[in-house]
């Protein structure tokens, strides 16, 4: 049972109706967080925010989403670790690809290695990020405009996940009954 109540139906104006129909047609994120967010303009901002760094920009959406789950799995929100972009799904972002990425990860390309390296040590803490090295290897693989990007979309993960996890919309052991493989990574 979510922490907050989600917006009631009678309070839904125009702008909360555009953020829950835009969350309803690209599945990420979820209709449910952005029917909680919607009713604080500091939500809502962030929904734009976070549309804005997700589905914008010069990288790959898939990759991005990619990395969102990366860190959701790690940090064990249930429900942003079930929660799937349907645009990345359409880009090829299958439940296979998802597993593989968690575990073995045959089937990353470097540049996708290098993106789900940085999003872990990102998730592992600040210091682990605050390296020339870590930037060098990055900059093997991206543009400094894509790095900030990725950056962005890190933070934001990791952050604003930690408030989603603990607004206990979907509890990490109900993500495991829906996706027992989670049970793998944890």
């Amino acid at each position: 049972m979510p922490r907050l109540n989600f917006i009631k139906q009678n309070d839904i104006d125009p702008e909360a109706g555009a953020l829950i129909a835009s969350a309803e047609h690209t599945g990420a994120p979820d209709p449910r967080v952005v029917r909680i967010m919607a009713r604080s303009s500091a939500g809502r901002a962030w929904v734009k925010c976070w549309n804005s760094v997700l589905y914008e920009g010069r990288l790959p959406h898939k990759l991005k989403e990619m990395c969102r789950i990366r860190i959701s799995v790690a940090h064990k929100c249930g429900y942003c670790s079930t929660v799937r972009s349907n645009i990345a799904r359409a880009d090829g972002l299958t439940e296979e690809r998802v597993h593989d990425l968690l575990h073995e990860g045959a089937q990353l390309s470097p540049r996708e290695r290098a993106a789900l390296e940085y999003a872990d040590l990102f998730k592992s803490g600040d210091e682990a990020i605050d390296s020339d090295a870590v930037y060098d290897r990055l900059r093997s693989h991206f543009s400094e405009e894509e790095i900030i990007e990725l950056g962005m979309l890190c933070a934001q993960t990791v952050g604003v996940g930690r408030l989603v996890r603990s607004l206990n919309i979907l509890s990490w052991q109900e993500a495991c009954e829906l996706d027992p493989a989670l049970l793998e990574k944890a």
